[in-house]
Protein backbone atom coordinates (compact mmCIF):
# COMPACT_ATOMS: atom_id res chain seq x y z
CA UNK A 1 0.00 0.00 0.00
CA UNK A 2 2.80 2.59 1.05
CA UNK A 3 4.63 1.66 -2.39
CA UNK A 4 1.68 2.56 -4.09
CA UNK A 5 0.96 5.50 -2.69
CA UNK A 6 4.82 6.29 -3.29
CA UNK A 7 4.11 5.52 -6.89
CA UNK A 8 1.12 7.84 -7.37
CA UNK A 9 2.81 10.65 -5.51
CA UNK A 10 5.99 10.25 -7.73
CA UNK A 11 3.55 10.15 -10.97
CA UNK A 12 2.15 13.05 -9.68
CA UNK A 13 5.03 15.57 -8.88
CA UNK A 14 6.90 14.80 -12.31
CA UNK A 15 3.13 15.98 -13.87
CA UNK A 16 3.27 19.20 -11.72
CA UNK A 17 6.81 19.87 -12.33
CA UNK A 18 6.68 20.18 -15.87
CA UNK A 19 4.23 22.91 -16.32
CA UNK A 20 4.08 25.02 -19.04
CA UNK A 21 4.44 29.14 -19.39
CA UNK A 22 3.63 31.13 -21.77
CA UNK A 23 5.97 34.00 -23.04
CA UNK A 24 3.67 34.98 -24.97
CA UNK A 25 0.60 35.61 -27.60
CA UNK A 26 0.99 37.63 -30.74
CA UNK A 27 2.20 38.51 -34.13
CA UNK A 28 6.03 38.50 -34.79
CA UNK A 29 7.69 42.20 -35.63
CA UNK A 30 11.57 39.96 -36.28
CA UNK A 31 13.37 36.94 -36.51
CA UNK A 32 16.76 36.40 -35.54
CA UNK A 33 19.27 34.08 -36.56
CA UNK A 34 22.31 34.25 -34.60
CA UNK A 35 25.42 32.13 -35.25
CA UNK A 36 28.09 33.83 -33.64
CA UNK A 37 30.95 31.87 -31.60
CA UNK A 38 29.37 32.82 -28.35
CA UNK A 39 25.54 32.87 -29.59
CA UNK A 40 24.07 30.21 -31.53
CA UNK A 41 20.82 30.64 -31.64
CA UNK A 42 17.29 31.87 -33.00
CA UNK A 43 15.05 34.81 -31.39
CA UNK A 44 11.64 35.48 -31.63
CA UNK A 45 10.24 39.66 -31.57
CA UNK A 46 6.69 40.24 -30.21
CA UNK A 47 5.21 43.14 -31.90
CA UNK A 48 3.51 45.81 -29.64
CA UNK A 49 0.27 42.90 -29.50
CA UNK A 50 1.66 40.55 -27.60
CA UNK A 51 -0.65 39.13 -24.73
CA UNK A 52 0.60 37.02 -22.00
CA UNK A 53 3.86 38.21 -21.88
CA UNK A 54 6.64 36.21 -19.60
CA UNK A 55 7.90 38.53 -17.16
CA UNK A 56 11.49 39.72 -17.88
CA UNK A 57 11.41 38.49 -21.66
CA UNK A 58 10.89 42.13 -23.10
CA UNK A 59 9.02 40.86 -26.26
CA UNK A 60 11.79 38.16 -26.90
CA UNK A 61 11.63 34.55 -26.97
CA UNK A 62 15.26 32.41 -27.62
CA UNK A 63 15.44 29.42 -29.44
CA UNK A 64 19.03 27.82 -28.29
CA UNK A 65 20.98 25.74 -30.78
CA UNK A 66 22.49 23.02 -28.07
CA UNK A 67 19.23 22.86 -26.17
CA UNK A 68 17.32 21.33 -29.34
CA UNK A 69 18.00 18.69 -32.15
CA UNK A 70 18.30 19.94 -35.27
CA UNK A 71 15.44 18.67 -36.69
CA UNK A 72 13.26 20.84 -34.19
CA UNK A 73 15.31 24.04 -34.99
CA UNK A 74 14.10 23.36 -38.71
CA UNK A 75 10.98 22.90 -37.42
CA UNK A 76 10.68 25.69 -35.07
CA UNK A 77 12.27 28.29 -37.48
CA UNK A 78 9.94 26.82 -40.37
CA UNK A 79 6.73 28.03 -38.18
CA UNK A 80 8.28 31.22 -37.00
CA UNK A 81 8.62 31.98 -40.56
CA UNK A 82 5.62 31.23 -41.60
CA UNK A 83 3.36 33.41 -38.46
CA UNK A 84 6.05 36.61 -39.54
CA UNK A 85 5.32 36.08 -42.99
CA UNK A 86 1.56 35.90 -43.07
CA UNK A 87 1.41 37.72 -40.08
CA UNK A 88 -1.01 35.35 -38.09
CA UNK A 89 -0.41 35.08 -34.29
CA UNK A 90 1.73 32.62 -32.71
CA UNK A 91 1.96 31.64 -29.14
CA UNK A 92 5.26 30.41 -27.51
CA UNK A 93 5.75 28.34 -24.04
CA UNK A 94 8.38 27.14 -22.25
CA UNK A 95 8.78 24.50 -20.21
CA UNK A 96 11.75 26.25 -18.21
CA UNK A 97 9.80 29.15 -16.82
CA UNK A 98 12.29 31.30 -18.84
CA UNK A 99 12.46 32.75 -21.91
CA UNK A 100 13.32 29.31 -24.11
CA UNK A 101 11.12 28.34 -26.33
CA UNK A 102 9.57 24.34 -25.72
CA UNK A 103 6.57 24.65 -27.89
CA UNK A 104 5.41 27.12 -30.93
CA UNK A 105 2.15 27.16 -32.28
CA UNK A 106 0.05 29.31 -34.71
CA UNK A 107 -3.22 29.97 -32.94
CA UNK A 108 -5.55 33.07 -33.06
CA UNK A 109 -6.62 32.80 -29.38
CA UNK A 110 -5.33 31.22 -26.24
CA UNK A 111 -6.57 27.75 -25.77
Amino acid sequence: MIKQLLGVALVLSSFTSAAVTDIGLGTLKGVKVYDFANDKTIRLYFGSDVQYELVGCNKTATITYSKHSADKMDHFLSLALSAYMSGKKVRLTSASDDCEVSLISLQETRF
